[in-house]
């Protein structure tokens, strides 16, 4: 197994052109990110109230530790972290046949279809930062306070059968803070201890205007200085979504960030006010979309659709399959994952594009030569009116972060490890920005 790191190129070239471009050249990322950002949360059923918790005296636990994941757009718990803090699931109005209660029902949409879940009561949730040095058994360490009280989706419930499935088994444990949570805030994450590839990345949650504090910036930095910044847009899955009984009082949900224009509009922006997309190219083809900003995407993906505009498709017969193999890239450049989530899981064949473009306004592109992505669909459907819309693309944390090779299989192997290209990673949410700092070279 191949653990020697292999060195980050980032190179910043000036190209003579009228008038003159500039652009930052990064080289080596590898497919799957070798970690996602974490904090750790408390929930409560009134505004400065007890954490809800588990245990009693000195094993009491309240600390609920969950991904924050800018492709959720609700705050998900499982059952058994619902279970074990005894959060209430919200009844039908009226009750079910025999006056039985009827728990309502959420229907929502992932990576590999959808899945079901309850609905909590309205919970009141605070975060601190994932740092080794932050105490989860203080309360007042939990000072990030979303904007709204929260239901969160609960589950998923099991899509039935006599055993359940991998993914069935991971999402009865993981929890996942989206959107709701990052409303009004900044998220820092500081990307640099994955760079040893035997650490995590720290996250912090700040309200705007938190000032950077150089002399703490291991372990409370504030929000950091940066020098690329990349304008988002938001887009709403809520009519994607399916709530039962009609009626009943749904989860909270949030927009999700895109780089990109918002690819729902029906109109465009006015103005020209509309970010400028994701611009890739493989084998003298170009394009330019919008793709989702997914903290909780270890691997990036490119739509069946947009590939075969560059140029690259499925061999007949093999998407779908164990084996997926793709037409138009030399088979010794192309790699598979399993990806999974809401809806399940499902291998899907990736390759190494020749550039994507992520535009920024400081006028300096940055561009990721040789950029690793999946081929897959991501499609939700209308439940109204069946109208059905695939993601383009997503940007996935394989960008952001320390990268590996995995190579799947009964004993997985990990190789090609790639130190990350940024100091420092902001999500702006309020200013709608996703903002870096490059590494200095040799650091």
């Amino acid at each position: 197994m191949n653990r020697m790191p292999m060195p980050l190129k980032i190179i910043v070239a000036m190209v003579l052109a009228a008038p003159l471009a500039r652009a930052t050249d990064i080289d080596g990322v590898q497919p799957a990110a070798l970690d996602q950002p974490r904090v750790h949360v408390l929930v409560r059923r009134e505004p400065g109230g007890e954490p809800l918790a588990t245990g009693k005296g000195a094993e009491k636990i309240f600390n609920i530790q969950a991904f924050l994941d800018t492709g959720a757009s609700g705050f998900m718990l499982s059952q058994n972290t619902a279970d074990a803090l005894g959060i209430q699931r919200q009844e039908a109005a009226g009750g079910a046949k025999e006056g039985q209660p009827k728990s309502v029902v959420f229907h929502d949409v992932g990576v590999a279809g959808s899945d079901a879940f309850n609905v909590s009561e309205p919970l009141h949730a605070a975060i601190a930062p994932y740092h080794p040095g932050t105490d989860t058994d203080d309360p007042d360490a939990f000072r990030a306070k979303p904007a709204r009280p929260v239901r969160a989706q609960v589950g998923p419930l099991g899509r039935g059968g006599m055993l359940p499935d991998l993914m069935e088994l991971v999402m009865a444990n993981l929890d996942v803070v989206g959107m709701p949570a990052m409303d009004g805030k900044v998220v820092v994450m500081d990307p640099k201890p994955v760079n040893t590839f035997a650490d995590t990345m720290r996250t912090y949650v700040y309200d705007p205007g938190a000032p950077f504090n150089r002399a703490t910036a291991q372990n409370s930095p504030g929000i950091p200085p940066t020098n690329r910044t990349v304008r988002l847009s938001y887009v709403s899955f809520e009519r994607f979504t399916r709530t039962e009984p009609p009626g009943a009082a749904p989860p909270t949900l949030g927009p999700n960030p895109f780089i990109g224009p918002d690819p729902l509009a029906r109109r465009a922006a006015a103005g020209g006010a509309a970010p400028p997309g994701i611009t890739v190219a493989h084998d003298g083809k170009t394009y330019t979309t919008s793709w989702l900003l997914d903290t909780g995407a270890a691997a990036s993906i490119i739509s069946t659709r947009h590939a075969a505009a560059i140029g690259v498709t499925y061999v007949d017969g093999t998407m779908g399959t164990n084996s997926p193999v793709l037409a138009g890239v030399p088979k010794v450049k192309q790699f598979t994952m399993t990806i999974g989530g809401i809806g399940g899981q499902k291998k899907s064949a990736g390759f190494f594009l020749d550039e994507l473009r992520l535009p920024t306004r400081e006028n300096d592109p940055i561009v990721y030569r040789g950029a690793p992505v999946l081929v897959a669909d991501i499609t939700v459907a209308d439940p109204q009116t069946n109208e059905k819309y695939t993601l383009d693309g997503v940007f996935g944390m394989n960008f952001l972060v320390a990268t590996a090779k995995v190579t799947e299989g009964l004993l997985p192997d990990i190789g090609n490890l790639t130190e990350g290209p940024y100091e420092w990673i902001v999500f702006d949410q309020p200013k709608g920005e996703l903002r870096v700092q490059l590494r200095e070279e040799g650091k």
